[in-house]
């Protein structure tokens, strides 16, 4: 270490005082200035710190880390860069350890069952995501005054693990390195909590988290060690050849949670309990019932007599066998769920938004609508899909509808038009507009007291389902900036349940519930999203795997737990229903359930491809093509520099980070690498620096800029709540145009200032509509853009900066990601169908701009360009010369021009399926 952080700046942080150190560091506890929240900050060890190839591991480890989004683990948010070297930012997790609580005496059996089922829960979360934590002790767990657990340090040690031999110190307290071990220096637990596999330098897997498990729940019963000896040698010889002191267990301890901590301690992992699902499993009959639903005393004592009656009268080891064989096999129901596949017809697809709910289930069950259309995102109308039909039918008056939500008697389908909330009949007729929304659609639910609420960027809003005046259901500060969605009104329409997060951090999400008439708001589910209530008492709702692969990212897990209405508490620990949905960059799962327990859903991987591997092409104007060799990679958008010399890259694969390919020398090298999300780099006029947005600093994009050469560090420009996405750059280099959306704006074009200290934006194209891109011609005195404002995506020029003076409509039928030749006299764009238009245009003696016949350049299609939240990025660029095209194509394995088809999953009389998982307590 080289000196306290303590009193010193890093980044967005104030560092405080120090709060630990051990084996991996020393931590800090410092203030995140610009969320306005204490974090952890872990300094690394210096052998760490100095070793490159360890750091790079390190780095992508971290990411995967922070996938564990579970309300029982410490959460990772980053890793930023220090003096020396990678500083670990993690939740402060106030209040005492584990250790600290056990060294006051033995817990108590109920407290130490519930406290043993929290880390239960927290490891097999991270298990199921082939995380290992390796270092479970009670050091690295918290227990605050309510009995809420948080497991700290996971996975850490996998994490910081050196990769190839060499010399080095053995930290012995508190993490401690094997001798048994031929690399020294390797991470491997506190001697006391160490499976024997551990102690002796062979694989590690999840049953060593087991075996430390065993460890620490031994350790509360009883107020001592499984294993100790005088020193390091002395306790790992205990771990590898001795046994613990089962007497000292207490004497009313359950048969069968003795038997649990005896085969969670087996020596021989064969042996051992496999499955930490296993151990929660047992435990679920040593707690009591859930408040509000008391036992009666024949109740109790019959369990217990049960239990009793099964320990005594079968083999050691019978009950841990038992809950084995009830996880796996099926139990018998009345009610068996039927599952199939709905596949709609080409003519007809499942077209997913990407971050919306695409499709919505009738409350009997009776129909699904679902929203259909081109791949490109345009002409979107609602399809109606009855259980008992083979083939969809068209909605009438849904065109360009998103999340679509069904009336509580099933005869009305709400939805969302640009920034309109509409209704429409399920029978057919004129769509309604009930409300202006001021912003995207984030979700509505519709309520049996006849009322509609539903999401804007500045919080929640009430309207009649006849439609009026909305009213305000929710605020935030503008200081703390959060964002509320995804609304589900309880029955009666009391109490409303929604999905809170800060900024964009969507992986943040917790559950709310708001009570209407007084406004009294309590967090129902610290971690989670998309929550909805079904009338067996359970809550539903979605886990989003963060990992930073891309392949996993999109993916998001279904859990239930129970839910008392009456006390809006859940009751209990969550269970994961369903894996693998599909989700976007955004906290919403694509699955509806009706109210009577009838289930839909997308799964993942299906309706589009993530990280696919796609190639560069020059394309003539004859439609010749000539490949670059770079090589394949996820390809978002490609700009050439002034020189036409390099390539500016977005790439959206692991890394998500912006890379320069060198036309002349052929070589591929990132501007620079950071976990967060690098995204739409442009080229600055002198085409020695590169401009770009990310999420680098918290919260929304924002933009940043650098030299080309990669030489220095990123300069951070703005600071906004808005996400700002750099199209163009005036000549001068002063005035950068962005689109994005902010306050009540849906997306819309801004201008900023760079040399303006503030540098805030200044709004330039403001429509109902979507509006985007927003490229200067060559001359400065142009601007061309396309937007929804006429309810179909079309391409427009007006003067800059006084956008107000005219408007002219370039494309005809359809157009998307326009930019100009470098001569300015031609607009490029790609037409409804996504093919490569040209328009000539000129300026008339009168300084009138005219236009000529859009006529189509290419015939094949390429890679449109990134298209998430109806953030459309163009993704080709054209020569100097005009002569020829640069463009992003498809993999050459897959030369389809949509992506496959999406399908949707059915599940009639999920809620079967729920209840027999996860029964309601006596």
């Amino acid at each position: 270490m080289s000196g306290s952080l303590s009193g010193r700046r890093v980044g967005n942080f104030d560092v405080g005082d120090r709060v630990g150190a051990g084996g991996m560091g020393e931590v800090y506890r410092a203030r995140d200035t610009r969320l306005n929240r204490d974090v952890a900050i872990k300094i690394l060890l210096p052998e760490v710190a100095g070793d490159a190839e360890r750091l790079a591991r390190f780095s992508r480890e971290a990411q995967l880390l922070a996938s564990l989004n579970h309300p029982q683990i410490a959460q990772i948010h980053g890793v930023e860069d220090g003096d020396t070297g990678p500083l670990l930012v993690m939740e402060f997790v106030d209040g005492p350890t584990l250790a600290d609580r056990i060294a006051t005496g033995p817990i108590a059996i109920d407290d130490a069952i519930r406290i043993a089922r929290q880390i239960a829960d927290a490891l097999e979360a991270a298990h199921e995501r082939g995380i290992i934590h390796r270092d479970l002790k009670p050091a690295n767990i918290k227990v605050n005054d309510d009995g809420a657990v948080k497991v700290l340090d996971f996975g850490l040690a996998k994490a910081l693990e050196p990769a190839a031999a060499g010399p080095g110190p053995s930290a012995l307290s508190p993490t401690i390195t094997s001798p048994a071990m031929t690399q020294a220096g390797i991470i491997l637990g506190t001697a006391a909590y160490m499976s024997p596999e551990q102690a002796k330098g062979r694989v590690v897997d999840k049953r060593s988290d087991i075996w430390a498990f065993g460890c620490v729940l031994y350790e509360m019963l009883t107020g001592v060690r499984a294993f100790s000896g005088e020193d390091v040698t002395d306790t790992i010889a205990a771990v590898v050849r001795a046994d613990p002191d089962w007497s000292k267990l207490p004497e009313d301890t359950p048969t069968h949670i003795r038997l649990l901590v005896q085969r969670c301690l087996e020596k021989d992992r064969r042996s051992r309990i496999s499955d930490i699902g296993v151990a929660r499993f047992v435990m679920n009959e040593t707690l009591p019932p859930a408040a509000g639903r008391a036992a009666t005393p024949s109740t109790v004592a019959s369990r217990r007599t049960v239990l009793a009656a099964a320990a005594a009268g079968v083999l050691a080891g019978a009950l841990i066998a038992f809950a084995v064989w009830a996880l796996r096999a099926p139990t018998p129901t009345a009610v068996v769920p039927v599952r199939f596949t709905i596949s709609p017809p080409a003519a007809q697809p499942l077209l997913l938004q990407g971050n919306d709910r695409d499709l919505a289930i009738a409350p009997d069950g009776s129909f699904i609508v679902y929203r259909s259309g081109d791949v490109a995102q345009r002409r979107a109308q609602l399809m109606v899909r009855a259980m008992n039909e083979l083939e969809p039918r068209v909605l009438p008056g849904t065109t360009n509808a998103r999340f679509p939500f069904i009336s509580p008697d099933g005869r009305y389908v709400g939805f969302f038009v640009g920034p309109e909330l509409r209704k429409v009949a399920i029978s057919g007729g004129a769509a309604e507009m009930l409300a202006r929304t001021f912003g995207s659609a984030r979700g509505a639910s519709w309520g049996d007291d006849g009322s509609i609420i539903f999401s804007t960027l500045d919080g929640l809003r009430r309207v009649s389902a006849s439609g009026g005046e909305p009213t305000v259901v929710t605020t935030f500060s503008q200081d703390k900036p959060e964002q509320h969605v995804l609304p589900h009104l309880l029955p009666g329409a009391r109490w409303l349940l929604f999905t809170a997060f800060p900024g964009t951090d969507y992986l943040s999400a917790r559950v709310e519930a708001l009570e209407l008439a007084t406004g009294r708001r309590k967090t129902v589910l610290p971690s989670g999203q998309d929550a909805t209530y079904l009338a067996s008492g359970h809550l539903v709702y979605g886990m989003t795997n963060a990992s930073a692969d891309a392949e996993q990212r999109f993916r998001a897990s279904l859990r239930a737990v129970r839910f008392d209405p009456d006390r809006v508490e859940v009751i209990g620990e969550s269970l994961t229903i369903l894996e693998s949905l599909n989700v976007g960059a955004s906290p919403t799962l694509n699955y509806t359930v009706s109210a009577e327990g009838h289930l839909a859903f997308v799964p993942a991987g299906v309706g589009g491809r993530v990280n696919e591997q796609r190639t560069l092409a020059w394309v003539d104007r004859a439609g010749r093509e000539t490949a670059l060799a770079a090589p394949p990679r996820a390809y978002a958008m490609a700009r050439l520099s002034p020189d036409g010399m390099r390539v500016l890259l977005d790439t959206r694969d692991q890394g998500n980070d912006v890379w320069i390919w060198d036309v002349r020398r052929q070589t591929l090298s990132p501007l620079n690498r950071n976990p967060a999300q690098d995204l739409s780099p442009i080229w600055m006029p002198d085409g020695k620096r590169v401009l770009w947005t990310s999420t680098r600093g918290g919260g929304n994009p924002n933009l940043y800029v650098q030299a080309a050469d990669g030489t220095g560090s990123p300069e951070r420009l703005t600071t906004s709540t808005m996400n700002q996405f750099p199209t163009s750059v005036t000549a001068d280099g002063r005035t950068v145009v962005v689109f994005g959306s902010g306050g009540s704006t849906m997306i819309d074009i801004f201008t900023i200032d760079l040399q303006n200290g503030e540098r805030k934006e200044s709004p330039l194209i403001q429509t109902a509509g979507l509006d985007l891109g927003g490229e200067l011609s060559p001359d400065g005195k142009w601007l061309v853009y396309h937007s929804t404002e006429s309810g179909e995506a079309q391409v427009y020029v007006r003067p800059f900066p006084d956008v107000q003076r005219s408007r002219s409509l370039i494309s005809t039928a359809g157009g998307t990601r326009a930019m100009w030749s470098r001569n300015g006299r031609e607009v490029l764009y790609l037409d409804a169908d996504g093919l490569l238009t040209s328009v000539a245009v000129s300026v008339g003696p009168n300084g009138a701009f005219e236009a000529g016949v859009p006529r189509k350049l290419l015939n094949t299609r390429y890679f449109l360009g990134v298209s998430a939240l109806g953030l459309d990025l163009r993704g080709y660029d054209a020569t100097a010369d005009g002569e020829r095209f640069l463009m992003i194509k498809n993999p050459v394995d897959d030369n389809r021009s949509e992506p496959p088809l999406a399908n949707m999953v059915v599940v009639l009389d999920w809620i079967e399926e729920i209840k027999q998982r996860l029964p309601a307590r006596d």
